[in-house]
């Protein structure tokens, strides 16, 4: 891909990892099961293999998601953290209780292999679903507050897994609550469909003193809905990465600026994977490309749309776009050069 633009990171996680560090301090004393999974999932965050995504994780059509999507459903590595801006103009609450405006986010994944032993109580999923699956936690940014937010759980969103059409009859309590309160948000296609999903609490103080006044069932539904986003992020940006025509490039923390911010006590940056077509690897820093800086355009894969071969599933670009774009704009086009390797 020939573009005088450079793809810049977003260090979503090297900042929520500060932010979890005061977290940890706030926390009240008889919060102990809380603290222990809070630092379990910092030390997982640090650990993980991290991708950048568009603007609201938007690389396929979210109101849209098809058996094709659910098959490719494969983490890349056992612990993944996915990272994308969430700038929406028309965003709706589909929760039961007080949320906040987010415009930063994290799914931070794994596989039940990879759970530390902090967590394996939750790996009794694999009861259910012996064929494993994907842990997708949410790690919000709170606008109005200025911090990082680890979720009070997240969705286990098992392998193998089949799109079906929703028989009110046979819905649980629970998926009912969570449904209702989207379909009033409007975040329900007409004729919606559904896979296997099941919520998990990760901080089980927090947990409890929300069910103490709502109950249990609008706790799980909460944390239902609360994950819907990331585990719909989740959903594409496997579909795509498992796509033929879909490499990855790596975008490189600046080496003088992690040596200011460990020398100041601060968590240094990260290296980042990004998407392209094999046909479309993006130019990085330190290529031969025109220098940037933190202002600059980031520019990632905008939703396109799976395309089924005879012997192959590819991706079919959109557009590429701003990450931080709110509108989705087309920034400018490219003329595709054919890519001597395919990275990973």
């Amino acid at each position: 891909m020939e573009t005088d633009e450079n793809i810049t990171a977003l260090n979503y996680s090297a900042h929520a990892i500060e932010s979890i560090k005061e977290t940890l301090k706030r926390l009240p004393p008889h919060f102990a099961q809380s603290r222990e999974a809070i630092q379990a999932v910092s030390d997982m965050l640090r650990k993980s293999v991290k991708f950048l995504l568009p603007n609201c994780a938007e690389l396929l059509d979210p109101m849209h998601v098809s058996q094709a999507h659910i098959d490719l459903l494969k983490l890349p590595y056992p612990i993944t953290a996915f990272e994308a801006p969430w700038q929406k103009v028309d965003a709706v609450d589909a929760g039961y209780l007080d949320h906040y405006k987010s415009t930063r986010r994290i799914a931070l994944c794994w596989e039940p292999e990879a759970t530390p032993p902090q967590l394996a109580h939750l790996n009794i999923v694999l009861e259910r679903f012996p064929q494993s699956g994907v842990f997708v936690l949410p790690i919000s940014w709170i606008d109005n507050v200025g911090f990082w937010n680890v979720g009070i759980g997240g969705a286990f969103i098992p392998y193998e897994n089949t799109m079906a059409e929703i028989d009110k009859a046979k819905v649980s309590p629970l998926s009912a609550k969570a449904m209702e309160a989207l379909n009033s948000a409007g975040l329900l296609p007409k004729k919606a469909r559904q896979f296997a999903a099941e919520p998990f609490v990760l901080q089980l103080e927090h947990f409890e003193s929300v069910t103490a006044s709502h109950g249990r069932e609008t706790g799980f539904a909460n944390i239902m809905n609360d994950s819907r986003d990331e585990g719909l992020a989740v959903i594409q940006a496997c579909a795509v990465l498992n796509c033929e025509n879909v490499a990855t490039s790596e975008v490189e923390p600046s080496a003088k600026l992690n040596k200011a911010r460990v020398a100041k006590g601060k968590e240094p940056f990260f290296s980042y994977k990004v998407l392209a077509l094999a046909a479309d690897r993006p130019a990085m820093r330190g290529e031969g490309t025109a220098g940037g800086s933190h202002a600059s355009p980031r520019l990632h894969l905008r939703r396109g749309h799976l395309r089924r071969l005879p012997e192959k599933t590819v991706w079919v670009r959109a557009a590429m776009i701003g990450a931080a774009s709110e509108t989705g704009t087309v920034t400018k086009d490219y003329r595709l050069v054919k890519s001597q390797n395919k990275t990973s």
